[in-house]
């Protein structure tokens, strides 16, 4: 049994011989690293956007480059992790290209969005960030106050809040200084706390009104 595992598993080839195949004009090899790392690079997409077109273009537009940069590849090194760096960094091309939004009101907000949020005005600002995955309107209003971020503060504040990883992590994924890092990350929570409850205070008297209105008539009559 052990020599059919063994020989099993020399029909798998490594990162290694596929990128050296790969090299030598195998495009065959190539394909196989596709279909291995696919689903994970479009992933790698869906942490910072949820259109799955945008993701579509972003897994095409990483192998684009891992292919055109596989001779920069360092043998030894974790292919995995080499790719991943590099769909991070199509992902952040791809957030510079898109506009910016300049300004957030409570007009672009759905109904469903806005329901959420006036439930939410007692919960501090950025804790309403952190479980911005907890609902889909959570998760939409979180996005179109991420928009109001620069490219370089949104990467910063979902690769250390959603995902997990530390200054120093993300300094070697953009290739950054862990202060540049720590940095960024300072001014992203500060912009997207103000943005926040910036919002907060537009949506209270909104949300008081609608106290007022449902208040039962004894209750008012008592406080007179």
């Amino acid at each position: 049994m052990a020599e059919t595992r063994n020989s099993a598993s020399e029909l798998v080839p490594d990162d290694e011989e596929l990128v050296e195949r790969s090299l030598a004009g195998d495009a065959e090899a190539f394909e196989v690293l596709v279909k291995r790392y696919g689903r994970a690079v479009y992933n790698v997409a869906g942490r910072f956007f949820r259109q799955p077109e945008v993701r579509e273009d972003i897994t095409q537009e990483t192998f684009l480059k891992a292919y055109q940069a596989l001779h920069t590849y360092r043998r030894g090194a974790s292919f995995e992790r080499w790719l991943m760096k590099i769909a991070v960094n199509a992902c952040y091309d791809e957030l510079r290209r898109m506009k910016r939004r300049r300004e957030f009101s409570l007009a672009d907000l759905a109904e469903d969005e806005r329901t959420w949020l006036e439930e939410a005005l007692a919960k501090p600002a950025f804790e309403l960030f952190e479980q911005q995955q907890q609902s889909e309107d959570a998760a939409a209003v979180a996005e179109k106050l991420l928009a109001t971020l620069s490219p370089e503060d949104r990467l910063v504040m979902l690769l250390y809040e959603r995902d997990g990883l530390s200054t120093a992590e993300i300094g070697d994924l953009m290739g950054w200084s862990r202060s540049k890092v720590k940095i960024r990350l300072f001014r992203a929570r500060r912009a997207l706390d103000k943005r926040l409850r910036r919002l907060l205070r537009a949506a209270r008297p909104t949300s008081a009104a609608k106290v007022r209105v449902e208040e039962p008539p004894s209750r008012r009559a008592e406080g007179k």
